[in-house]
């Protein structure tokens, strides 16, 4: 029989500048016998350093030795910037023993949108199968505005020869960064509308037993009161005829999305397409709709832009794919 340790989080990245505290707030730095952490990242999409990070999630488990299973020691823990260093209420002391960090970005928050259900797993018998560790039962990336990453780190403390340092968390992207740009060569083309369609925005994380890393698209979310199973994306814009001189202008940019295969309409699924409508000079409309295809696959920490080019009898489409430094944010805490 297989024994876990489920600790369910909701999490949200709404609110997180406006939230106060009335406990007493204690700085960490490594020259303390408490652990403490650092890091690299602090905002809304898309990440790109820790200075866009205000606040993270850990986790942590720790056993006496490789024989032992591990026992809980940190159940989600609020970490917050306070000045130049990362610190947290309550400050916990080092003890002998294998420990493991996991970190969320978003931290934990019970309302608002873009929610994360996670869940954190710790090993209790040799016959354990699932995944341990976070895992994300559904998240919700319908805004696609929230840069979802995670950290995870293994320490070993011996108080005969201590090691207090900051636990170093590096911190990577699970979601994918997609954009959509236009072109032409054709004088006086005015791109009118442009919708991007057809992706999954909700899924889990980590939550089977195939190992970890890996993604699933879900339908619904019955802690979602209102469930949309695909996103739609609508370019804001301003009128102007775009530059004749073949220069790719961003119309959609910075969408964060569950890494997916883009559906193509094979097999049921619906497709991933993008509707444009454009004029040249005082012509009529002209919309056309190009499905994306299933190569390349979205992954994690990867940046995809799809380029139209806009001309008077049809449109083509190219990809650019870019890794997106998938492993950079390193927070010291």
């Amino acid at each position: 029989m297989r024994v876990f340790s489920h600790i369910p989080v909701w999490l949200s990245a709404a609110a997180l500048l406006s939230m106060t505290y009335s406990c007493s707030k204690t700085e960490v730095t490594g020259q303390q016998a408490g652990i403490a952490f650092s890091t690299a990242v602090e905002t809304k999409a898309p990440v790109e350093s820790s200075n866009d990070m205000d606040a993270f999630a850990v986790w942590a488990y720790r056993s006496d030795d490789n024989a032992t299973y591990p026992e809980e020691e940190m159940n989600g823990i609020h970490v917050y910037r306070s000045g130049s260093v990362w610190a947290y209420d309550n400050v916990q002391m080092w003890i002998d023993g294998i420990w493991h960090f996991e970190a969320v970005y978003p931290e934990p928050q019970t309302l608002g949108t873009n929610m994360i259900g996670v869940q954190f797993n710790i090993p209790k018998n040799e016959d354990q199968e699932e995944w341990d560790g976070v895992s994300i039962s559904y998240f919700d990336g319908t805004d696609a505005d929230v840069d979802l990453m995670i950290a995870k780190q293994d320490r070993t403390y011996d108080s005969n020869s201590p090691d207090a340092s900051a636990v170093n968390l590096p911190f990577k992207h699970l979601l994918s960064r997609v954009g959509i740009a236009v072109k032409t060569t054709t004088e006086d083309l005015t791109l009118t509308s442009l919708t991007f369609k057809g992706m999954g925005v909700i899924g889990a994380y980590n939550t089977n037993e195939s190992g970890e890393d890996k993604w699933m698209l879900l339908n619904s979310v019955p802690e979602l009161e209102s469930v949309i199973s695909t996103g739609t994306f609508k370019a804001s814009l301003d009128g102007s005829p775009l530059l004749s001189d073949g220069t790719a202008v961003d119309v959609l940019s910075d969408l964060l999305l569950i890494p997916q295969t883009p559906g193509t309409g094979a097999g049921g699924q619906q497709p991933m397409t993008v509707d444009v409508t454009y004029t040249v000079g005082s012509g009529g409309a002209e919309t056309k709709t190009l499905t994306i295809p299933a190569d390349p696959v979205w992954a994690p920490g990867s940046r995809y832009r799809y380029t139209l080019t806009l001309g008077t009898a049809d449109v083509t489409l190219d990809i650019d794919v870019a890794e997106w430094d998938e492993e950079n944010y390193s927070v010291r805490w």
